[in-house]
């Protein structure tokens, strides 16, 4: 075979993958425009049910605890039963945890509700080992894109979704939600074709079904990755848990303090730039920086972003550092994940992307508190500095820990 015929089939199977991916791109966008709606209203939501500011972090924390303890079980459950059925069961969890939350009278049955939610919460991981599964090693990162770039688009729509429904009620955007996540499982039973694990492709390689202990035990590489994604995890849940009230006590707009709406309108911005670096700009860096280069680099925007919003308090200025932020988050986020994938054969990927998952429901738990005490005693400043010197450190640790692609 010469080397035209070989490109052709590369290219073949990278557009064979692609348009596979297709249905989980819809169901994953539609997912995440729920848990978009959501987002910017959960907070002012349970305020009016009368939850104290300790209760909002509750709040947080409990759907995170949740999510630490479900995340290696629904990972290593679509690893075996199949990631459609445990997609399904998922989508359902949160479809019953958005009809708790629209009917709650009171906190206890919010909880309730995060905790359902958190349970059975898995869509994000199963949707992108399902990627991983349906795509060739050469386009792995490309189809762990698209599933970012899904979840970029339901972010841009879902906050901005939220802003024009709360004026009709404030139960409107959740019903909004729940009415989604029916969409979505449904979708998921049309549109993606049922799990074949004897029958993969000829290019995926499987491993051998050792314990669990050995499987754990073996990912050296992963186990890297993974405590480097500890690192963006952490800073980046001290950024989202806190930017509301950053926002409001250090800028205006308008002649008011940043509220809701200007936060809504962030994280669908937050959303616009997530769709342009999956769709524009990650394939481009790919050509001419590695992955190791291409997570410095995303470290370093994140710290000079954070080390800007301890500058002062000009909201022209603001916007460029969000952007670094942004843009650093949304770099680092997809690369990381794609390596992760890449170094976990395939029927391991649920179970990789479930410890991923609670890495980040960890950072959730713990993060949050770091974050809130500084904000608490109005320590702007400090807290962006401290956001800054994290990302420092994952930009040194990445420099360490990750391959270069002559070492792969």
């Amino acid at each position: 075979m010469g080397p035209g015929s070989a490109t052709e089939m590369r290219e073949e199977i990278a557009g064979e993958s692609a348009l596979a991916l297709v249905p989980t791109f819809v169901v994953v966008a539609v997912d995440a425009t729920g848990m978009g709606i959501i987002l910017p209203l959960l907070p002012f939501y349970s305020q009016r049910l009368g939850a104290t500011p300790f209760q909002l972090g509750a709040l947080i924390s409990v759907y995170a605890v949740c999510q630490l303890v479900a995340g290696p079980v629904v990972g290593m459950l679509s690893d075996r039963y199949g990631r459609r059925k445990v997609l399904l069961v998922s989508q359902i969890g949160t479809f019953i945890g958005f009809v708790l939350l629209a009917v709650a009278g009171n906190l206890t049955m919010v909880f309730l509700a995060r905790i359902i939610d958190g349970l059975t919460s898995g869509n994000i991981s199963v949707a992108h080992a399902y990627a991983a599964e349906h795509s060739a090693p050469a386009t792995r990162k490309q189809a762990l894109g698209m599933t970012s770039g899904a979840i970029g688009t339901g972010l841009l729509l879902g906050p901005a979704l939220s802003s024009f429904l709360v004026h009709y009620g404030q139960t409107a955007p959740v019903w909004a939600a729940a009415a989604l996540s029916l969409i979505s499982i449904f979708a998921t039973i049309a549109l993606l074709p049922p799990d074949h694990p004897a029958s993969e492709p000829l290019y995926q390689h499987r491993v051998p079904e050792p314990t669990l202990t050995r499987s754990l035990l073996g990912m050296r590489y992963a186990w890297r990755l993974l405590g480097l994604l500890i690192v963006f995890f952490f800073v980046n849940s001290m950024f989202l848990s806190q930017i509301g009230l950053f926002l409001s006590a250090r800028f205006s707009w308008d002649g008011h303090p940043f509220g809701a709406r200007e936060l809504g309108w962030m994280f669908a911005y937050a959303g616009f730039i997530n769709m342009m670096v999956q769709g524009l700009l990650i394939a481009r860096a790919n050509l001419i920086a590695s992955d190791r280069a291409i997570v410095m680099a995303a470290f370093a925007c994140m710290g000079l972003g954070f080390a800007g919003l301890a500058a002062g308090n000009n909201v022209s200025l603001l916007a460029i550092y969000l952007t670094l932020i942004i843009v650093g988050t949304m770099f680092a986020r997809s690369t990381l994940t794609a390596e992760l994938s890449r170094s976990t054969a395939v029927n391991r990927q649920g179970m990789i992307m479930g410890l991923n998952q609670s890495l980040m429901s960890g950072a959730n738990i713990s993060a949050p508190l770091l974050s809130g005490a500084l904000i608490g005693h109005r320590l702007f400043a400090t807290w962006a500095l401290a956001m800054a010197a994290i990302a420092a450190i994952g930009a040194a640790l990445a420099g360490q820990l990750l391959d270069t692609p002559r070492t792969r």
